[in-house]
């Protein structure tokens, strides 16, 4: 199945759910019911911006968008977020109001019980949508079709809430519709956190924040592990819609011509690819060993250590070649005073870590006081 069909689908039950509770709900005479209703039809806004948003991102690359148009996916994920965070805030508010209204005894009337059919539709027809888009949307790695699918998952909410105040109204008791606004106000805790998450995360996309740190250790490893890839640096990746932009510097030895530096490029960017599935293009800046200045490798060296939240000072950093790559050595104050067997640790921990740098073959640590 593929987005634009999913959302098609999601087109289609919205009419058919929205029109069939707000019948219901005034025919039965359950305003619940027909809010609901109206819940169900103003999510055909968010499908149809959705339907759009994954025509314009899918189309070719132009001279005017050379990388894609993959970014309209976050901008309108960002927007549905918006979406679920209002759409909390006003069934959150909504469901005070109503409490409010029941201790007040404003809000006393004989429902139907026919009214719930519609409710209960919603719930497994909804549900079964959601299960179905969050499963594709990961699957594609669409983050537009995953927020959604989390607008279907408050639909599900919504409807459970209102069912189960209703219910109880019917065949319970009256005062028991109390439960109705209580249980909705928590189900839309639940909606406004899911929108501040995606709104978060759609947010680091659009200012280009890194990938993860797991992420860009599997390209470090790529890099390090291909022969005759001597050295990598100035790493940098970025998200656009699903996928991934990577570039970077790459040292070679000097018995690389023309044709194997093209060759290593092309084996580079194809193990990339294969362990990143998400990765669309990946740029590599070649430049002979020579070219590689010490302070590149220090700047890379310093940003490792910062890590170590036990290393107190860095006393003196000293690189130099060795065989076909360089030698770090290094002395260091520690935050505290540690027992040998911790002290070893963390030698060994700074060490391993630092050989992660393509070109350090061999690091000496002495611990200063």
């Amino acid at each position: 199945m593929t987005p634009k069909k999913i959302t098609i689908i999601s087109i289609y039950l919205n009419i058919i759910l929205s029109l069939l509770k707000i019948f219901l709900g005034i025919l039965g005479k359950s305003q619940a019911i027909v809010a609901d209703g109206i819940h169900s039809l103003s999510d055909l806004i968010t499908d149809f911006g959705t339907l759009f948003s994954l025509s314009l991102s899918q189309k070719e690359k132009d001279d005017t968008h050379p990388y894609g148009h993959y970014r309209i996916e976050n901008i309108s994920a960002l927007l549905l977020s918006l979406i679920l965070i209002a759409l909390a805030v006003y069934l959150g508010g909504l469901s005070f109001i109503t409490f409010l209204n029941i201790l007040k005894k404003k809000l006393v009337k004989e429902i139907s019980f026919y009214v719930l059919f519609g409710s209960i539709l919603t719930i497994i027809s909804k549900e079964v949508l959601f299960k179905k888009t969050i499963k594709l949307g990961k699957k594609l790695n669409n983050n537009l079709l995953i927020a959604n699918a989390y607008h279907h998952r408050s639909d599900v909410f919504s409807s459970i809430a209102t069912t189960i105040g209703v219910s109880l109204a019917i065949f319970f008791s009256k005062n028991c519709i109390i439960l109705d606004p209580i249980i909705s106000f928590g189900l839309t805790i639940i909606i406004l956190l899911t929108g501040i998450k995606i709104f978060i995360q759609e947010s680091k996309i659009l200012i280009d924040t890194q990938i993860d740190q797991e992420q860009r250790e599997k390209i470090e490893k790529i890099i390090k592990e291909t022969e005759g890839a001597q050295y990598a640096h100035d790493i940098r990746t970025r998200r656009s819609g699903g996928k991934i932009f990577v570039d970077f510097h790459l040292s070679l030895t000097k018995d690389h011509n023309l044709q194997a530096a093209h060759e290593l490029t092309e084996i580079l960017e194809k193990k990339i690819k294969e362990e990143i599935k998400e990765v669309e293009e990946v740029f590599i800046h070649l430049e002979p060993k020579e070219e590689i200045a010490q302070e590149t490798l220090e700047k890379e060296i310093l940003e490792k250590l910062k890590r170590f939240t036990t290393v107190k000072e860095i006393k003196k950093l000293v690189i130099f070649p060795f065989y076909d790559g360089y030698q770090v050595d290094l002395e260091i104050s520690l935050s505290q005073n540690y027992s040998l067997k911790k002290l070893h640790k963390i030698i060994h921990q700074i060490e391993k870590e630092l050989k992660k740098i393509t070109f350090i073959k061999k690091v000496n640590i002495h611990i200063e006081p």
